[in-house]
């Protein structure tokens, strides 16, 4: 049964979908094992999924904040290049690094500034020189900053996490998006069941209720009616107050 957090929310562990699962996969009661397996690759392959990334929230964070080590040359101990592992919270995968910001007045921190993203292309256009950073690019495992640092600065990212895994109790892995996903994550998995008994109709039916119909353009699945929340928070930012139109001769001759 889920279980209540500290604030009073429902919380959703693998376990908890189980015998959904397997009702669904025609009945089978004994496979609770597989079934964890498929619900886990399906929570890994909807949350890693570039389609419905800003729909989970839940997995975005700030990384730790890291001093960039700055001079007025490069010759003289400006350095340009990281390990990005500095900016990324220990024991974290990141899926995509959604922002990088500067702090303009370190150790301060009372200005900061979004850098822009570049290429590691674009940067070495040009001969290194130093100033204040405005972009940061991304070379295998270091991240990389166009100026090169004049003095200390420091940086901090939002990244879009790998959803965390329980490895050593499966079924105790915590569901960490939200409850009106936990259809599509059962569906998605008993997918994943008929493709391992080899019964690929079942499958392709599954798949085509998850997905829409091709034939069908109009008719959505499950999945694409849900993908709404990034939208609906763009709205309200953006229109807060819908406005009222009325016709040029509203109210008159009355």
């Amino acid at each position: 049964m889920p279980v209540l957090s500290s604030s009073g929310v429902q919380q959703f562990f693998i376990k908890d979908l189980e015998s959904e699962v397997l009702v669904k996969c025609e009945n089978r009661t004994t496979d609770t094992t597989r079934a964890d397996v498929w619900l886990r690759d399906s929570l890994l392959e909807i949350t890693a999924d570039p389609d419905f990334r800003n729909e989970f929230d839940e997995l975005e964070e700030l990384g730790p904040k890291f001093n960039l080590t700055g001079a007025s040359t490069v010759a003289n101990g400006a350095i340009q290049e990281y390990a990005f592992s500095n900016i990324v919270p220990a024991g974290d995968y990141n899926i995509c690094t959604l922002d990088v910001v500067l702090w303009t007045d370190f150790p301060l921190n009372s200005t900061q500034i979004r850098l822009e993203t570049t290429s590691y292309q674009e940067a070495d256009l040009v001969t290194r020189y130093t100033g204040q950073p405005v972009k940061w690019y991304r070379f295998a495992d270091t991240i990389g900053f166009v100026p090169v640092p004049d003095k200390n600065y420091q940086v901090q990212a939002r990244i879009y996490k790998m959803h965390p895994i329980n490895d050593n109790l499966l079924n105790q892995t915590q569901i960490l998006i939200g409850r009106n996903w936990n259809e599509v994550l059962v569906m998605m998995a008993v997918e994943k069941g008929f493709t391992e008994l080899l019964q690929y109709e079942k499958a392709a039916a599954v798949h085509k209720l998850l997905h829409g119909d091709p034939k069908h353009p109009d008719r959505l699945g499950m999945i694409e009616g849900r993908k709404k929340r990034r939208e609906k928070e763009n709205w309200r930012m953006q229109a807060a107050l819908r406005p009222i139109v009325r016709g040029y001769s509203a109210g008159r001759g009355n």
